[in-house]
């Protein structure tokens, strides 16, 4: 269909608004209906029936919840497409209107079709044609051209929506899952992207109090959109509330997992990321509609796969912990063991002081180092380098800033938490230009910070909390200097461990907490459990709680 002047000058955006507006209502019932389908009938049948009619009805409601997650995004993803139609579009009629009062003040008509005509025969120049075109039909001409570049530009952007919506529209067969939504966001985001303001996304990376700037400026309509077209950027950005970063990382995890539908052939350096997503999806599951409430503050595929879970809301809470879990820690465990390191985190809090809220946060930000399983050796920390704990330490702070720039109310008391390598990749982090925003810092079972003394942390001495039980291997790791001189090497610095000073050591200078000696062979992983660690787990509940009267101690070594 050719578009006419009178057709671009008559078109009513009131209208389209309107269209606009009745799509984004149907997106918010759709989500209504989602979360009364899991708070109302999902969750009751979950906890008060089992056997295999009760796993049927919750499948078919799962399902049923999922449609309504699906739907949802799809008229989203409508409100977004004729959203960037206005905008371009009404770029268009103005760039019309401009043309229009100048093919006017010149003295000129413009017919239907877009011609621009002198409006008298005898304003028609006339001479020797051997002359060239006379100055006033050159005039003619340019305004003309300028007329047809506007109807051709409004026409491109009519048949690019028109194709958008087309795409959008649902036949039979259609694919309900998050693979099928993620297509229908790229497609969208190439057609209306830069009309809606895509562009404008920052960078992951960028500096936390930036992006939430950016953030508050955005509309609530241009928030829907970042989420509809962008929720894998949205969920992963340092500076996003958690509650948004929450809502964008549950799509993000169904697309992660529909990347592979059942009995699709996974490639084998994937296999282990793919379970751990579902691993993952089934712990937000069991939690959900408990106390605290799980948030999904971080996922991905980068390197062996990215997840940040926290039990309680760090943007409300008044005592926030982030613990950063180490050596062979894989995606997987987020739904599993550091899971529950994290909820055990929240109760050994909560039991030290009640009176307030606190959020506890298991951080796999990084690559944690993986030894294989021909030479697993949690000493040997040697061959896990200190690269990786660098560039996690520079993400791991990234992400604190991030928790302090969404806080809501007086700054929060923060604790970082480092186990293992992750004690060294916390290190890292406090090392950097500018430390962290913490208040407290507590390394158990840890080869070395990278740090010789606990000053160089940026938190004060009297503020970093060690936990090292007597048997744990990995507080013992062979500095570098034993392990080229051997005995020599370790009279040299007796407390020198394989990343800088003994944390527990005297010359550190920390604060060693109680814990229980424990056997070598499970010491280094019982620090967070609650009947096997002997006080470590109530201590670390009454640091991240500000309760450092109540904290039992041992003496350094």
């Amino acid at each position: 269909m050719t578009l006419t002047v009178r057709d671009l000058e008559n078109l009513r955006f009131s209208a389209l608004e309107s269209v606009k507006d009745e799509w984004a209502q149907m997106a918010q019932r759709l989500g209504g209906y989602g979360d009364r389908v899991d708070t109302h009938m999902l969750r009751p049948l979950s906890h008060d029936w089992s056997g295999e009619a009760a796993d049927k009805a919750q499948k078919r409601m799962r399902r049923l919840s999922e449609n309504f997650q699906f739907s949802g995004q799809e008229c989203a993803l409508v409100q977004t497409t004729l959203d960037g139609a206005i905008t371009e579009l009404r770029a268009q009629q103005k760039m019309l209107h401009q043309a229009m009062d100048r093919v006017n003040q010149k003295g000129y008509r413009v017919t239907p079709t877009g011609e621009v005509v002198y409006a008298d025969d005898g304003d028609i120049p006339t001479g020797d044609p051997d002359a060239g075109v006379p100055a006033k039909e050159y005039e003619r001409r340019t305004l003309e051209e300028d007329i047809f570049a506007v109807l051709r530009s409004a026409q491109e952007v009519d048949a690019r929506y028109r194709l958008a919506l087309a795409r959008l529209r649902v036949g039979r067969g259609l694919a309900v899952n998050g693979l099928e939504s993620q297509r229908d966001a790229s497609d969208i985001s190439k057609i209306a992207g830069v009309a809606v303001g895509l562009e404008s996304t920052p960078a992951k990376g960028t500096d936390p109090k930036k992006v939430r700037d950016w953030w508050n400026g955005l509309s609530e309509e241009e928030r829907e959109e970042q989420l509809a077209l962008n929720p894998s950027v949205i969920g992963n950005l340092d500076g996003i509330p958690a509650k948004t970063r929450d809502k964008a990382n549950r799509v993000n995890l169904d697309r992660l997992i529909d990347r592979y539908p059942p009995g699709t052939e996974v490639p084998p350096g994937v296999a282990r990321q793919q379970e751990g997503f579902e691993v993952i999806r089934a712990r937000l599951a069991k939690d959900s509609g408990k106390e605290p409430e799980p948030l999904l503050l971080g996922i991905g595929p980068e390197g062996q796969g990215r997840a940040i879970l926290s039990y309680g809301d760090p943007d409300t809470a008044d005592n926030v912990a982030a613990y950063v879990p180490g050596l062979n820690t894989q995606l997987r465990d987020v739904g599993k063991e550091d899971g529950d390191r994290a909820r055990n985190i929240w109760d050994s809090t909560t039991l030290a002081d009640g009176h307030h809220k606190t959020a506890s946060i298991v951080w796999l930000g990084y690559d944690a180092p993986q030894l294989g399983p021909d030479r697993f050796n949690e000493s040997d920390m040697s061959v896990a380098g200190e690269e990786r704990g660098k560039r996690g330490g520079a993400d791991f702070g990234n992400f604190l800033d991030g928790i302090q720039a969404t806080h809501q109310g007086d700054r929060p008391h923060v604790t970082a938490i480092g186990h293992s390598y992750g004690s060294f990749t916390l290190g890292q982090a406090a090392q950097r230009e500018g430390g962290i925003p913490a208040d407290d810092i507590v390394l158990v079972g840890s080869p070395g910070t990278g740090a010789q003394r606990a000053e160089q942390l940026g938190v004060g001495a009297d503020h970093v909390w060690v936990g090292a039980a007597e048997n744990d291997p990995v507080t013992h790791t062979p500095s570098q200097l034993e392990e080229s001189f051997g005995i020599a090497g370790h009279l040299m610095d007796p407390h020198e461990v394989q990343f800088g000073q003994d944390p527990a050591s005297e010359d550190f200078g920390g604060r060693r907490f109680s814990v229980a000696d424990g056997d070598y062979q499970n010491s280094h992983s019982n620090y967070f459990d609650e009947e096997s660690s002997g006080d470590s787990l109530k201590n670390m509940g009454r640091i991240v709680a500000g309760r450092p009267d109540q904290v039992s101690f041992q003496g350094r070594r």
